[in-house]
């Protein structure tokens, strides 16, 4: 279980040394493109650099769940770290916007590692500890958004200063990074299924198509949950670098350093009270803690006047709050799946979960002004009230 935390950790870490700096690539390209007539802004082709990712990663996430179910977790995993590998070096020498574009799609199509390492930790504990789990593997996502960011953004004005792009030395660091991780998953991670190399003739009757994870009403709103909940997350995550820059004129690297400060926040819950808390109130109870909070944080934005303080305490809680959800989201998962497809479920709801990334940063492009911020904030609250009636209905079924 360690190796796998650690070598997610260090995949992460160069995800999250590119992420603060994306925003600020697409000023060059800002009045090149156009939809409809419509010349896109700034913070809208930031957004769509997200989406693109998310996009190629609810297409893939599925597909790799599924085949470390068939070749093996730690081979699968080792495959979407080398490819994570050859996205950031083709990002790190992109001139154009194309290109940045491309980048970030092969970036996004090698984003199973999550679901594949949420397979194997659900491999290696039972129910009762399965919330645990996922809460360390939201503690790794914390620390990599801590350290990363932090790193990128003093990577980034270092390849400015050397007369480089913003985005040369953080890529190829992020490259690095991702090798590192896919040697270590491939010589140090033991196999967590007993017997991946099935035969197809072994497979066939075992195997479940995706189509079983979604067959009833209750199946359906529980997927739905994660799209609902990584669209909050990632609407505000997006435009975060844009509403500190056009309200509190802050720089890359101040905006990585908020980032690192959020990423240490959700460290701090997901190894520290994820676990206890699942155990005593429940992962329900805890999905209704978490979207409070995140409404909280909505509200702190919408009705207070822009400041840093504001963007101190807003902001993490719009992200912490929702953090709660993926680990008690995906244990719930787990504890409801056959042992045998863990990895098709799993990467399913990775999948999935890619869909609100993929439609929450466009609405956010669409939605955010300089002018009249407060309508993507309403946006953002809506996702967390759709939380907790779901939530809430589920404690009432249970209790029925």
């Amino acid at each position: 279980m360690p190796a796998i935390l650690f070598a997610i950790f260090i995949d992460l870490l160069g995800f999250g040394i590119i992420v603060p700096i994306l925003p600020f690539l697409v000023g060059p390209y800002v009045g090149t493109v156009t939809v409809g007539g419509v010349v896109l802004d700034e913070a809208t082709l930031g957004a769509g650099l997200f989406s693109i990712y998310s996009l190629t990663a609810f297409a893939a996430g599925p597909l790799w769940g599924r085949l470390s179910d068939r070749i093996g977790r730690r081979t699968a995993l080792a495959a979407t770290f080398l490819g994570a590998m050859a996205s950031y070096i083709l990002l790190a020498f992109s001139d154009s916007l194309l290109m940045l574009f491309v980048a970030r799609a092969f970036s996004g199509a090698m984003a199973g590692n999550v679901g594949i390492a949420m397979a194997a930790m659900a491999d290696l504990t039972d129910e009762s500890n399965r919330g645990r789990a996922m809460g360390l593997i939201g503690a790794v996502f914390g620390l990599g958004f801590a350290f990363g960011p932090l790193v990128g953004g003093q990577l980034s004005g270092l390849s400015t200063a050397g007369g480089g792009s913003a985005i040369l030395l953080p890529g190829l660091a992020a490259a690095c990074l991702s090798l590192i991780a896919a040697i270590m998953a491939y010589y140090f991670i033991s196999e967590t299924i007993s017997s991946p190399l099935e035969t197809e003739a072994d497979t066939a009757p075992k195997r479940a198509p995706w189509s079983t994870f979604l067959k009833t009403p209750a199946q359906l709103a529980l997927f739905s949950m994660f799209i609902v909940t990584s669209a909050g997350q990632i609407m505000a995550f997006t435009i975060m670098p844009f509403w500190t820059k056009d309200l509190l004129f802050w720089s890359q690297e101040e905006v990585g350093n908020l980032m690192g400060a959020i990423g240490l926040c959700i460290a701090a819950i997901q190894s520290l009270a994820t676990g206890p808390l699942f155990k005593s109130i429940g992962e329900l109870k805890a999905l209704v803690l978490g979207g409070t909070i995140h409404l909280i944080g909505c509200m702190v934005i919408i009705f207070a006047t822009p400041s840093f303080l504001v963007a101190l305490i807003a902001f993490p809680l719009l992200m912490s709050g929702m953090t709660l959800s993926f680990p008690a989201l995906n244990s719930l998962l787990s504890q409801r799946t056959d042992r045998r497809h863990q990895g098709a479920a799993l990467g399913l709801s990775s999948g999935i979960s890619a869909l609100g990334r993929v439609a929450g940063p466009l609405a956010a492009g669409f939605l955010y002004t300089k002018a009249a911020p407060a309508p993507l904030f309403y946006a953002i609250a809506l996702t967390s009230g759709t939380l907790l009636a779901w939530s809430f209905w589920e404690l009432r079924k249970g209790e029925a």
